[in-house]
């Protein structure tokens, strides 16, 4: 009998459904919103063509590059500006009343940045530039466009738990993880500004002289 209401009452109880995990689709606007500026920024650069006075600059920028010079503070500073710029950007966004408008534009306005700066090394400098900009910037946004993105969404789902009515003790402890993990963002884009002032002059350099 005991056997047979055991049975029963297991049979009663819900079965565990996996949930699978799903893509926000915030994700989907900011790589739109990138992807829109990038088209901008081709567009934009063709249309106002490169200068002798712009083509001399690049052309000493990649022979710099290429040369793997010794790293100044100047250099230095301008390659951690370069990492820190979006994702401070995006940060700052969070505490904003619409956010998710403001990342959409700070995606857009990189997007922009960076087609615009890899069609004037393209145009002024042809397959150099080209190998120029797969250096720098490949290396460089393979560490700061994921950063920037899990900000973002980082943004959206604190916002999203902080307009609920009731703040148990429960949901505090996700929020608490994902402020907790914020901090390792800036030890990730310190990272990549090693990497790019020590790897990435080398790489060029391999570049310049097997491809091209």
């Amino acid at each position: 009998m005991l056997r047979g209401e055991y049975h029963m009452r297991k049979n009663r109880l819900p079965r565990a459904v996996r949930v699978r995990p799903q893509m926000d689709p915030a994700v989907f606007f900011f790589s739109v919103s990138f992807l829109l500026g990038g088209i901008a920024g081709y567009f934009s650069c063709c249309g106002m063509g490169i200068d002798a006075e712009i083509r001399t600059y690049l052309t000493q920028y990649a022979e710099v590059l290429s040369s793997g010079g010794s790293v100044t503070a100047a250099s230095a500073l301008s390659v951690a500006a370069a990492y820190y710029r979006v994702p401070c950007m995006v940060f700052l966004c969070r505490s904003f009343r619409r956010a998710f408008y403001w990342h959409c534009g700070v995606f857009l306005f990189e997007g922009f940045l960076l087609s615009f700066a890899v069609s004037s090394l393209a145009l002024a400098l042809g397959q150099v530039g080209v190998l120029v900009s797969l250096c720098v910037f490949g290396v460089r946004y393979l560490f700061v466009l994921p950063v920037s993105l899990s900000l973002a969404l980082c943004g959206r789902s604190s916002a999203e738990s902080g307009s609920g009515r009731r703040m148990t003790r429960a949901g505090r402890k996700p929020e608490t993880n994902r402020l907790r993990f914020i901090f390792v963002y800036p030890v990730i884009l310190a990272l990549g500004v090693m990497v790019e002032l020590t790897l990435v002059p080398k790489l060029a350099a391999f570049a310049l002289l097997h491809i091209s």
